[in-house]
């Protein structure tokens, strides 16, 4: 019985010593095939008629560069609303956002009935305040002679200052109306009003239709003064420290990409919001001339430059959805090597995360390196 046993416990080990020795030859066998498949032989007259060359990669310094979003912006004392402090209708404006304006033009006319009381009671206030003043005078002559009583002309002196405060009070009204009290008389009393631009800019935003009435906090039209107009690029949190106080790029419309424009980082944000970014604040080199706040901008900056090792542009190839170059293994042996590219600058492009000495002794296929991925693939078809 205890030799059957051990005949039954040794059958077991043979089974299993020979399922892993299979499983072994097999794995073996796959990844035989698969660093075969990575593997291209290319012939002297392939390799001539192909003409490739190999180059060793090389430190190189590059500057890094960024892209990142955002929008044109403007500080608050750049951007300007307009309203009518008194409210009216809007009788008339020929403006639509992008318009430029120049300070002084009419941007709009106001019309309403209450224009027309505050000029009424205006001049009838003027015409008070001067019979008041005589009246006063008189009252003043007769108390120094005490032919009335002093309480008489103080009287007259309160009611004067009274109705003079009046009427200052409507010559202020009508300025803000931009109303000249002292051009005003009977004759040239008008129901409609004027609003000037304060500013040479242009219009960024139009809330006014004809025959709309508004309120005095209303917002008719909203003018910008491009003179301080900035880029306020997103970025996110790992990236801030790589940004410097002068570092400089180009933004652009994403809808115009031949149209760039230099900026500079005036401002670094010191602070991170849900989405974890900041802003950076960048001043235009040169005053743009059709970007307005609220247009969305893309930006490429150039950072610190930093040693890296490189290998030409053409020595990469797409396959797959990755990159790989090819290394040459010996004469007519190269292998399909993937690698992670950086940056580019001047027909080489860095490569991240490898062995720089171990890839300075190494030698890349370049010039036809699509050739040597063409045989692969026949090969692999075969």
């Amino acid at each position: 019985m205890r030799n059957v046993f051990y005949l039954i416990i040794t059958m077991m080990l043979l089974n299993a010593c020979k399922h892993a020795g299979n499983q072994q030859t097999k794995t073996t066998q796959e990844a035989s095939q698969t660093n075969s498949d990575s593997t291209v032989y290319l012939s002297d007259a392939e390799i001539r008629y192909a003409g490739i060359d190999l180059v060793h990669p090389q430190i190189k310094e590059m500057a890094e560069q960024l892209q990142i979003n955002g929008q044109v912006d403007v500080p608050p004392q750049n951007l300007i609303s307009i309203s009518c402090p008194l409210g009216g209708f809007l009788k008339y404006t020929h403006l639509l956002p992008g318009d430029h304006v120049k300070k002084g033009e009419v941007i709009a006319s106001m019309e309403d009935p209450q224009y027309i009381q505050l000029q009424q009671d205006y001049l009838t206030a003027k015409t008070n305040v001067q019979y008041l003043k005589q009246e006063m005078e008189r009252q003043r002559a007769l108390a120094e002679s005490q032919a009335t009583s002093m309480k008489n002309y103080q009287q007259a002196i309160r009611d004067y200052e009274t109705e003079n405060i009046r009427m200052q009070a409507l010559a202020a009204k009508l300025r803000l109306i931009n109303i000249n009290p002292d051009n005003l008389t009977e004759s040239n009393i008008r129901s409609t009003i004027q609003l000037y631009a304060p500013i040479d800019g242009f219009v960024a935003q139009v809330n006014a239709n004809v025959g709309k009435y508004f309120m005095p906090t209303d917002v008719l039209l909203e003018l910008v003064d491009p003179r301080d107009i900035y880029a306020a690029m997103i970025v996110f949190q790992e990236d801030i420290p790589k940004f410097q106080i002068g570092t400089r790029g180009v933004v652009y419309d994403p809808t115009k990409p031949d149209q760039k424009y230099p900026v500079e980082v005036i401002l670094i944000t010191r602070n991170v919001d849900s989405n974890r970014t900041g802003i950076l604040h960048c001043h235009f080199l040169k005053a743009p001339d059709r970007l307005i706040p609220g247009m969305y901008l893309t930006g490429i900056f150039t950072l610190s430059k930093q040693r890296v090792i490189a290998v030409p542009e053409d020595a990469v190839v797409h396959y797959q959805g990755n990159d790989y170059v090819f290394v040459q293994q010996d004469a007519h042996h190269f292998q399909l090597t993937p690698v992670h590219v950086g940056q580019s600058d001047s027909g080489w492009v860095s490569l991240l995360g490898v062995n720089t000495q171990v890839w300075n002794g190494y030698q890349v296929a370049t010039h036809n390196a699509f050739a040597i991925l063409g045989k692969m693939k026949n090969k692999i078809e075969d």
